[in-house]
């Protein structure tokens, strides 16, 4: 790999991971606010998961993203619920709801020492960004957790597919990562651009089809502190 000038995160996995216990408060809230108790806990909470791995894996095949609120009301249709007795601003109080949840239990850092690699970076002149897909936390939400964290004073820029309208693997999401940090350095090319990410197809390959360097990682396997502290940071 040669000269690093800019290093870009994939998010879930890659940086941090979710709550053990959010996912199942969240499914209860679903059924609660929704009115859903005819339904047993287990089922809402089978249906969100179902309805969350379906669009990851439909934004991963089509590129473009589908909105949070469609991904509630999917939810809601394959529980029988007829969508067109939902009013648009109850979407948006469940969401409320849900960003407060999101909160109450935040996810945690996958590496304790994630914030010191950041400012090694940075100290280093060596800028970074986040480059996300999105699903029932937006990118709004992921803002707020990254400044609460500190996280967004050593990050250039944050891409989000809820806000870009385009999912990794899509080559308009990693152009307009690559338009961005090329208005933080000069004849900057692609290969100078090293992204990491722990999802084959939405990372590598869509990294690579710019010409980007890219690398999966894995917690195990090819944890990222390692990565970053071998081919980047040199630091023992």
């Amino acid at each position: 790999m040669g000269n690093i000038r800019h290093v870009s995160f994939d998010l879930w996995m890659t940086l941090i991971r979710s709550h053990p216990s959010f996912k199942t408060k969240r499914a209860a809230l679903f059924r609660s606010f929704f009115s859903l108790e005819a339904f047993p806990p287990e089922k809402v909470e089978s249906v969100y998961r179902e309805v969350d791995v379906l669009i990851n894996n439909m934004n991963e095949i089509t590129g473009r993203n589908v909105h949070t609120f469609e991904m509630y009301l999917l939810c809601l249709h394959l529980l029988g619920i007829d969508i067109k007795t939902v009013q648009p601003d109850k979407l948006e109080e469940f969401y409320s709801l849900s960003e407060a949840l999101f909160f109450q239990y935040p996810p945690s850092h996958l590496y304790e020492d994630t914030t010191q690699l950041l400012a090694a970076l940075q100290h280093q002149g060596i800028t970074t960004c986040l480059l996300s897909n999105t699903g029932f936390i937006q990118g709004r939400t992921l803002r707020k957790l990254m400044t609460a964290w500190g996280w967004d004073a050593y990050l250039s820029f944050q891409l989000y597919s809820d806000e870009t309208g385009f999912s990794k693997p899509d080559i308009q999401m990693f152009s307009l990562m690559l338009d961005r940090v090329s208005s933080l350095h000069t004849d900057l090319a692609p290969a100078e651009v090293w992204h990491l990410g722990d999802n084959q197809l939405a990372d590598v390959k869509g990294a690579q089809r710019l010409g980007i360097s890219a690398t999966l990682t894995d917690i195990v396997q090819n944890p990222l502190n390692k990565l970053l502290n071998e081919r980047c940071l040199c630091l023992t």
